[in-house]
């Protein structure tokens, strides 16, 4: 016996007890067979597009039988195998026939036994009907056989009536057949079931920070309309009064901060370059702090008017837009989102907020409150569902909900601002209240604001602490009945903690995962890819024909959300025999990386929702099948994509539909390693020191036969190598095991 052998035995036994695995159940291999890799059918020659060089002539004389990527029970003891798609992608096979295969098994389960597959009669997968709305391989043929280009099916059942579903990872899509495989309706869709923890379940929004501010100068109309066209569905005015009493978009009363030697430290606008108006210069309190420099209080709007708008950050954002844009009044941004609509059909929101209201209303003598509301109404723009009014103070804000909006006959939702926890509301300040912002984030701070505002605009802290971690504010919040919009997210690395430097969209869909009902961002058109990626309407992979004929994916996403060919690997039927299992290959873009999204359908009316989330253990490994046990658990087949001695993980878990853990995820438990199968009658010739490994890349066959058997069988990849040896192509090997522990069966789970 060789000794690399036997110390690869005995690593393999090490990593199970390194790796925690010693709760898996005892698995023995009490039979085995194989069938050859080069086993062919009858039909058309293949393999014409399956390696460089070999294009246009075809390497095989038939149809290969294999690889297997499902598998179900037949009749009079055989069983049913899918051919998977051909020669690993839609590229390579146009010439591989999808089919069913008839196959009766003798498993070898003593020393001097030997195990035979017959390989019977076959099912091709065709569309004689055109229920396929794209070109296929053989659109012009009769019988129009679906080929390995056309889908990439992954696992099958038969439903109660006989006809056939297939999953398919292209789409990804479920298909329909009859029971002698012809397509019975168009491929249907997957779609986008995000589940994200919202208030009321509905779609996070996306806030143009002052516009997009990222990449226009902020509060211009240009800034706006930007933010609009990418995707923002609110744009947010800050708004301070003029002399002659016009609210305007800026971000600070003081429109230019200059020190004492006269250089402008921060400015918004060119008023520093406008000699007419340097007798302006003045210093005042804002919230307390002397601030030198022009306040926009002191200036009618039609001296506003004859400034123009600069980068308030030109070190980080450049210059290049200094100059070009007017300061709007609000009137004006009304106009602009009114125009947009009327030439898009696009609804869009405003965001306003009152800047400093008892600074306003001291110094300027001006209610910013009234006036919004004035301006609102006087412009017709006081839809409740396309405006929230917002404010770092709470009094004016109580009152706009005690007094002026009942006044005025509106229902304008409000939405309380809550800055970090070293700051505090200035009308708390000025009242001698010591209290800071975090006294508003209690439980019972947080009821007592849902009585005067309908959300809250938190700082992303306050959702994501200073170590990258999720809070629970989110939660505690919609305990409350607020919504949870969270500011502000940004492109740029000085504003992000080092974790997400390299992608800040991490930081967002954080946030989203958390619950955050929108989003106030300086890049909206960032902000709508990230929120597209939850809200488009259907699970695309990069192989869907969508792209190929140039449809975009519906909603705000643009491209793929799924990874390539990682649509349905995992397809059964439940015990119930009315709802499919669909379990995604590879993680939704968005979703937290390493968790697949396991899809429940109605049959009877093609009804879609989310069963739940299964956890991988490593985000690299993708699953292979699944199979029920009973009406509240599944078999999974978990691998990594490792095959021969760099296979590291082959699995089988049990998973419960019912028990979740606290993330909402799925709980698994470990039910046998096949990396580290018992054989104590050496009946694999693989078998070494009583040890039998199933180290194959792909494993996608798995059914019970009975409370305590399951029959495993690999997918080849034909005519791909590495499970046995570099050099030798892979057979399709099956194996029988014995659990040490009987599973909890339904009534007609198992070989009837």
């Amino acid at each position: 016996m060789p000794r690399t052998s036997l110390s690869r035995s005995a690593l393999l036994l090490s990593a199970v007890l390194a790796l925690g695995l010693t709760s898996a159940q005892a698995t023995t291999l009490v039979g085995y067979a194989q069938l050859p890799a080069d086993t062919f059918s009858d039909g058309p020659a293949s393999g014409a597009f399956s390696g460089a060089g070999l294009r246009g002539e075809a390497r095989f004389k038939g149809q290969p039988v294999q690889g297997f990527s499902g598998v179900q029970f037949g009749p009079n003891g055989s069983y049913w195998f899918l051919s998977d798609n051909g020669y690993g992608s839609k590229a390579n096979s146009a010439d591989f026939l999808l089919r069913l295969y008839s196959l009766k098994l003798s498993a070898k389960t003593a020393p001097t036994g030997q195990g035979v597959v017959e390989v019977g009669p076959h099912i091709s997968l065709r569309d004689p009907d055109k229920k396929v709305p794209w070109v296929i391989v053989n659109e012009a043929s009769p019988e129009r056989l679906l080929t390995g280009a056309d889908f990439d099916v992954e696992g099958f059942f038969f439903a109660p009536d006989g006809t056939l579903w297939v999953g398919d990872e292209f789409g990804p899509y479920l298909l329909h057949f009859s029971a002698d495989g012809k397509l019975l309706d168009a491929p249907a869709v997957t779609p986008n079931l995000a589940g994200l923890p919202t208030l009321r379940g509905q779609a996070p929004i996306v806030i143009g920070h002052r516009g997009s501010s990222g990449t226009r100068p902020e509060h211009t109309l240009e800034s706006y309309r930007v933010a609009i066209e990418s995707g923002a569905d609110f744009v947010e005015p800050d708004l301070v009064v003029t002399k002659d009493g016009v609210l305007v978009a800026r971000h600070e009363p003081v429109i230019a901060v200059v020190d004492a030697a006269g250089k402008v430290l921060e400015a918004t606008v060119d008023v520093a370059a406008h000699p007419e108006f340097a007798a302006r210069l003045t210093t005042k309190k804002l919230d307390g702090v002397e601030v030198r420099g022009y306040f926009v209080e002191d200036f009618t709007l039609a001296e506003l008017k004859t400034m123009r708008a600069l980068e308030r950050l030109p070190a980080l954002r450049g210059k290049a837009f200094d100059g070009k844009f007017e300061v709007p009044t609000l009137a004006e941004v009304i106009a602009l989102v009114k125009d947009v609509e009327a030439k898009t059909g696009r609804k869009i929101g405003i965001y306003p907020e009152t800047k400093h209201p008892t600074y306003m209303e001291t110094v300027a003598k001006v209610n910013t409150s009234q006036l919004l509301v004035d301006t609102l109404k006087k412009e017709g723009f006081t839809d409740p569902a396309r405006v929230f009014i917002q404010s770092f103070e709470t009094a004016n804000l109580r009152d706009l909900k005690a007094n002026l909006l009942p006044k005025a006959g509106l229902n304008i939702p409000l939405v309380q601002l809550v800055s970090s926890p070293d700051e505090a509301p200035y009308d708390w300040v000025v009242k001698g209240d010591p209290r800071k912002y975090d006294a508003l984030t209690t439980d019972a701070a947080l009821k007592d604001l849902a009585t005067y505002a309908g959300g809250v605009g938190a700082y992303k802290r306050w959702i994501i602490d200073d170590k990258g971690a999720t809070t629970d504010f989110v939660t505690r919040a919609h305990a409350a009945g607020l919504l949870v919009h969270s500011w502000t997210f940004r492109n740029e690395p000085t504003y992000l903690l080092p974790q997400y430097v390299a992608d800040p969209e991490a930081e967002m869909r954080q946030a989203l995962r958390a619950g955050v009902d929108g989003l106030f961002t300086d890049f909206p058109a960032t902000g709508a890819r990230v929120v597209g990626q939850y809200t488009a309407a259907e699970v695309r992979s990069p192989q869907n024909p969508a792209f190929a004929l140039g449809a975009p994916l519906p909603g705000q996403l643009s491209g793929a959300n799924l990874g390539s060919s990682g649509g349905f690997e995992g397809l059964t039927l439940g015990v119930d025999g009315k709802t499919a299992y669909a379990l995604l290959e590879k993680s939704v873009l968005g979703d937290v990386p390493g968790q697949l999204r396991l899809h429940a359908v109605a049959l009877a009316g093609n009804a879609w929702s989310l069963a739940g989330r299964y956890t991988l253990e490593d985000p690299a490994n993708a699953i292979g099948d699944i199979t029920p046990v009973n009406a509240d658990t599944l078999l999974v087949l978990e691998r990594d994509s490792g095959s021969g001695p760099t296979a590291k993980t082959k699995r089988v878990y049990s998973v419960s539909l019912k028990d979740k853990n606290a993330d909402g995820t799925l709980k698994k438990t470990l039910v046998a390693d096949l990396l580290t199968i018992q054989d104590p009658q050496a009946l694999a010739p693989s078998t070494v020191g009583g040890v039998f490994s199933f180290p194959f890349v792909t494993i996608e066959n798995i059914i019970v036969l009975d409370a305590n058997t399951l029959l495993i069988a690999n997918d080849n990849n034909y005519p791909g190598t590495g499970g046995r040896g570099a050099q030798v192509k892979d057979n399709n090997e099956f194996i029988w095991l014995k659990l040490d522990a009987p599973l909890t069966l339904a009534a007609g789970v198992g070989r009837r």
